[in-house]
């Protein structure tokens, strides 16, 4: 099992957590509002799993093919990234931010 792949940052739809930064280098969500650090509300993610995640392939289907068995939402972002909403903890109503990576 690798720490980043199954348990830091895994793949997927997921709440929470902490945003993955594979595409850019990380920079500050800050509120634009109140100017507080924003958190991780929700990712979603264009697969369920990839070929560092084996982890989280469905134990029941070993032989799943990568490409259309990852995919069972259909929902692609972007070129094939993850979307991350984030939202600030001091107000709920300010405005949320995202970032496609």
């Amino acid at each position: 099992m690798a720490y980043q792949y199954d348990l830091s940052i895994p793949p997927g739809w997921r709440v929470g957590g902490f945003a993955s930064w594979h595409a850019t280098d990380p920079y500050p969500m800050n509120c634009r509002t109140c100017s507080a650090p924003m958190r991780l509300l929700l990712t979603v993610d264009s697969s369920e799993w990839d070929g560092g995640s084996g982890s989280w392939k469905p134990r029941e289907e070993p032989d799943l093919p990568l490409f259309r068995s990852a995919r069972p939402t259909e929902v692609t972002v972007g070129r094939s990234g993850e979307l991350n909403v984030f939202a600030c903890p001091e107000e709920p109503g300010h405005p949320h931010r995202w970032c496609v990576q």
